[in-house]
C-alpha cells in the first residue's frame, strides 16, 4: 500500500515520498467515509480507542507500521536511519524504505526517551495502545508541519490544516484575534493557527495524549532548562563536519538546486554541496540565482563568480522577469489563495520562477541558506548582557564587528548597541514592571498614547476586549529562565511563532511546486553546535558569521567575502510596495473581508490606507503590505 521510491543516487537508506495528503484520526469507531478519501486501521483493533490513517485517494500515503498494538504512522525523511539500525542490533530487516518499521522497534527498546535520537524532516505519530497514549511530534527543526483539531468523535492530527478544516464538523472559521494581532506585528501564539478550529504542534516539540491528560513538550533542546553548556574552542571546530553532515543528508534526498544569492549563507551551502557531489560521485547540484535590478542589492557578479569556481551549472533570471508583467505583489496576493497563514515571504512569485527553471533541468529538493542569520551571526543583545557586567571592551569589540559587517553608519550603529539592545532591554523591563505594580492605569494610559493602536482597527467591541487580554496574558507568560538576553534571544530562534509560520511556508510552497525544500543550517545538529558556541567564537577577524568567512575566504580569494558586508533590500522593498500598492488595493475593492470580519473598520481603513500610501516612508511599507496581505488572504479563507 506504501508508495515510496528508492532514490536515484546518494544514501539508499533514506527514501523520498510522493507528496501526500493525509491524517491520523484516534476515535473509538471507524470514521464516517470520504468519497475523497480512503481510511485504514494503523493500530487499535479489539480496544475502545483506534488509530486510523485517512489518505486521499490521489496521493501516495504515509509510511505505516504496527505490532503488538503498537502503530506508527510516518510521513517524510529518516536521516540517522543507519545509526538507529545499528544501535537497535539485531533487528529483522523491514521491508524496503519502511521506516516506520524502525521508529516503531527504536520506540519498543527505549519508549519515548528516543524521539530525541531522532534525526530528519518528518512528521510523526504513535499510538500506544497498552499505555492509552498518543504521541503526535514534528521533526526537531520544524520542516514538516504538524497540526491537529478535535470533533465530537476523536482527534485529528495532519501535516495540513487545507486537509484538516475539510473534514466533517470541523470548523473552517478564521482566527480573527490572530488577523488583528499580526497587523499589530503581535504574533498569534505559537500553538494557535489562524484558524479557530486548528493548532498547531510547535517545531521540536511531541503532543502528548493520554486518559485525561494532554501537554506539549519539546522533547528535542540544545539547552533543556536554558542551561547551556558552551563549547571550547575545539569543539567549535567540528563545523565544518557538521556543515558537511547537513548539507549531506539535503542531496541524499534527490538531484538538487540551490537558491544562490551572493550572501555568506547561502555560498557556504552551494560550496559545500558542490564538494560533496564531486567526493560522492552524485548530480552536480543546479545554482538557481535571482538577478535584482536595484545596485544596492544587485550580487549577479559575485552570484556568477561562485558558481563558475564552483562548477555549478546556472540558472540567472531577472527579477522583473521572474516576478511577471503583475510585478511582485500581486504574485504574492495571489500565492494567499494556496496558503494557510498569510504569506510571510513577499520575495516567494520570484523565486517559483527559480524553482520552475530548477524542475526542468530535473531538480527534486531546493536547498536554502535560511538559518544563517539566526545562526552563524551573533545576536545584538548580547550588548546588553556586557554592559550589565561592566564590560566596555566588549561592548567596543561588538561595536568594530558591526562597522565591518553592516551597511550602516557608526553612529547608528552605536546607538543601536548602547540603546536599542544595550542600556534599554536592561532598564525599560524593571521600570515597567515597578510601575505596573504600584500604578497600572500608567502604563494602560502609556500604551494608549504612544502605542495605540490604529483606529481603524478592531471595530467590534469583543475583539478589541480579547486583543487586550491577550496582550495582558503574553506580559503574563513572559517569564524567562536565564538572566542572559543574549540566550533569551536565542531562543526565540527556536520557539518564535514566524520561524515555525516561515518553515511551514516553505513547506507548502514546496509541495505547490512539486519539489522539497530543505535548509542545511537548520540541521539539528549544525543548530546544537552554533547555539552553544560561545558569542565571540563566532565572531573570527572581527566581523560577524566569522564561522564559514574563513572557509570562503581560502576558496574563492578574488571574491572578496573577507571584506563582505550584509546586502539589505529594505529601500527597494519599499519602493515595490509603494509602487503597486494602490493599484492592488483598487482591485480588491477596499477593506471589505476585514470589515465584514469586525477587524477593521472598512471606512476608516480606506482613508488611513491613502494616507499611509501618500507619505510614502519607508518604515511604514511594511504596514501597507500587512494590510493588502491579510486583505487578501481574509478573501480567499474566510467563509
Amino acid at each position: 500500500m506504501n508508495k515510496t521510491r528508492p532514490l536515484e543516487q546518494g544514501d539508499k537508506n533514506v527514501l523520498q515520498q510522493i507528496t501526500s495528503r493525509w491524517l491520523g484520526v484516534l476515535t473509538s469507531a471507524p470514521p464516517v467515509d470520504l468519497p475523497a478519501f480512503s481510511c485504514q486501521l494503523v493500530a487499535g483493533e479489539g480496544r475502545s480507542k483506534k488509530l486510523f490513517l485517512r489518505n486521499q485517494v490521489d496521493s501516495a500515503p504515509p509510511l505505516c507500521a504496527e505490532r503488538a498494538g503498537c502503530g506508527v504512522i510516518f510521513d517524510g525523511a529518516l536521516y540517522n536511519r543507519s545509526d538507529l539500525e545499528r544501535e537497535l542490533g539485531n533487528l529483522p530487516s523491514p521491508p524496503a524504505g519502511n521506516d516506520a518499521e524502525i521508529i516503531l522497534a527504536a520506540y519498543e527498546r527505549w519508549g519515548e526517551e528516543f524521539l530525541k535520537r531522532l534525526r530528519g524532516a518528518f512528521a510523526l505519530i504513535i499510538w500506544d495502545t497498552s499505555r492509552e497514549v498518543l504521541l503526535c511530534l514534528r521533526d526537531p527543526i520544524g520542516t514538516y508541519p504538524m497540526f491537529y483539531a478535535e470533533d465530537r468523535d476523536g482527534l485529528l492530527v495532519s501535516p495540513s490544516i487545507e486537509v484538516l478544516i475539510g473534514q466533517p464538523n470541523i470548523s473552517a472559521s478564521v482566527n480573527r484575534a490572530a488577523l488583528a494581532d499580526y497587523l499589530m506585528d503581535r504574533f498569534p501564539l505559537m500553538e494557535e493557527t489562524f484558524f479557530d478550529a486548528v493548532s498547531r504542534v510547535p517545531p521540536g516539540h511531541v503532543l502528548h495524549v493520554a486518559r485525561d491528560d494532554r501537554r506539549s513538550y519539546r522533547y528535542w533542546d540544545p539547552a533543556p532548562g536554558d542551561k547551556v553548556n558552551w563549547l571550547t574552542p575545539d569543539e567549535v571546530e567540528r563545523f565544518d563536519e557538521l556543515l558537511d553532515q547537513a548539507v549531506s543528508r539535503c542531496l541524499s534526498l534527490g538531484p538538487a538546486g540551490i537558491f544562490l544569492s551572493g550572501g555568506l549563507d547561502s555560498v557556504s551551502v552551494a560550496a559545500v554541496a558542490a564538494h560533496r557531489a564531486a567526493a560522492d560521485g552524485i548530480t552536480t547540484p543546479w545554482a538557481l540565482s535571482l538577478v535584482f535590478p536595484d545596485t544596492d542589492v544587485n550580487e549577479e557578479i559575485v552570484q556568477r563568480g561562485v558558481a563558475a569556481q564552483l562548477g555549478l551549472p546556472q540558472v540567472l533570471r531577472r527579477f522583473y522577469d521572474a516576478t511577471g508583467a503583475n510585478g511582485l505583489l500581486a504574485g504574492a496576493v495571489g500565492l494567499n489563495s494556496f496558503l494557510p497563514a498569510p504569506i510571510n515571504n513577499t520575495w516567494l512569485p520570484a523565486y517559483h520562477a527559480l524553482v520552475r527553471e530548477g524542475k526542468a533541468h530535473g531538480c527534486r529538493t531546493i536547498l536554502t541558506g535560511s538559518g544563517g542569520d539566526e545562526w552563524l551571526t551573533v545576536s545584538p543583545m548580547l550588548a546588553a548582557d556586557l554592559l550589565r557586567d561592566f564590560d566596555l571592551a566588549g561592548v567596543f569589540r561588538l561595536w568594530q564587528t558591526a562597522r565591518r559587517s553592516f551597511r550602516r553608519s557608526n553612529f547608528a550603529l552605536l546607538r543601536a548597541l548602547v540603546w536599542t539592545f544595550g542600556l534599554g532591554p536592561l532598564v525599560i523591563p524593571p521600570v515597567h514592571k515597578f510601575v505596573k505594580r504600584l500604578a497600572p492605569s500608567l502604563v494602560r494610559a502609556r500604551r494608549r498614547i504612544f502605542a495605540p493602536p490604529p483606529k481603524w482597527l478592531a471595530p467590534d467591541p469583543t475583539l478589541r476586549r480579547e486583543l487586550e487580554h491577550r496582550w495582558e496574558e503574553k506580559s503574563l507568560r513572559d517569564t524567562y529562565t536565564s538572566d542572559s538576553l543574549y540566550l533569551r534571544e536565542a531562543k526565540t530562534g527556536l520557539d518564535h511563532p514566524l520561524v515555525s509560520w516561515e518553515i511551514e511556508e516553505l513547506f507548502n510552497f514546496g509541495q505547490m511546486a512539486g519539489v522539497r525544500m530543505l535548509h542545511p543550517i537548520w540541521d539539528p545538529d549544525l543548530v546544537d553546535l552554533l547555539y552553544r558556541t560561545p558569542p565571540f567564537l563566532l565572531i573570527r577577524n572581527g566581523r560577524n558569521k566569522g564561522l564559514v568567512r574563513d572557509s570562503l575566504r581560502r576558496r574563492f580569494p578574488d571574491l572578496g567575502f573577507e571584506h563582505q558586508r550584509k546586502v539589505e533590500a529594505t529601500r527597494f522593498y519599499a519602493s515595490l510596495i509603494y509602487r503597486d500598492a494602490s493599484n492592488i488595493w483598487q482591485q480588491l475593492g477596499g477593506g471589505r473581508a476585514l470589515g465584514t470580519l469586525g477587524v477593521v473598520d472598512e471606512r476608516a481603513l480606506d482613508s488611513g490606507f491613502d494616507k499611509l500610501l501618500a507619505r510614502r516612508k519607508i518604515g511604514e511599507a511594511h504596514l501597507a503590505w500587512s494590510i493588502l496581505n491579510l486583505e487578501s488572504w481574509a478573501r480567499a479563507h474566510a467563509s
